[in-house]
């Protein structure tokens, strides 16, 4: 039964292309801008999550943050953030945290704002206590954002300025009924 899909997804783009029209003559001749290339030292930072996949009820579950390359930013700190599904935690740990870092947990969101002070890498582990009554899909949201750090705003402040636009990945850990 393996044709089936594939010829549904020929047929698809054989009509796709059948209805794609050319571009207009006169497009083709107005000119382009070249996009310069960036330098081989000007690295992008990026961040990566580790999560588990599978959990019992009333299971910790650890989520795992490295941030690299952040040289190449311009902000002062980063906020990490994870976006947790409501009434489900019992406790946040931050078992590992970068130095001057602020944590906490508010909202259902738990979050680190982390002044960089010329930092290349970063590394933050934290720990969700998930209540035993729930079972299921548990889908949390790891966000990411590099902010200016500005005296006289809070730690909320920056964990607001996160938006759909600085989301990292969407973990889904399955946690089973017994």
């Amino acid at each position: 039964m393996r044709w089936l899909p594939a010829s549904i997804t020929s047929l698809a783009l054989a009509a796709g292309s059948l209805l794609w029209t050319s571009a207009p003559a006169e497009a083709a001749s107005t000119p382009t801008v070249p996009v310069q290339a960036a330098s081989a030292g000007a690295q992008k930072g990026k961040v990566y999550v580790w999560y588990p996949t599978r959990l019992r009820r009333g299971g910790v579950a650890t989520f795992r943050y490295k941030a690299v390359h952040l040289r190449g930013l311009t902000a002062d700190g980063l906020v990490l953030a994870a976006f947790l599904p409501k009434n489900t935690v019992s406790k946040v740990r931050f078992t590992s945290k970068p130095s001057h870092a602020k944590c906490g947990y508010s909202a259902s969101r738990a979050y680190c704002v982390v002044p960089l002070r010329g930092r290349d890498t970063i590394s933050m582990t934290m720990q969700i206590s998930i209540k035993y009554k729930y079972a299921g899909k548990y889908y949390v949201g790891h966000y990411a954002r590099a902010v200016g750090l500005e005296s006289g705003l809070s730690t909320r402040d920056y964990v607001d300025e996160v938006a759909r636009g600085d989301l990292i990945v969407k973990s889904r850990t399955v946690i089973s009924p017994r």
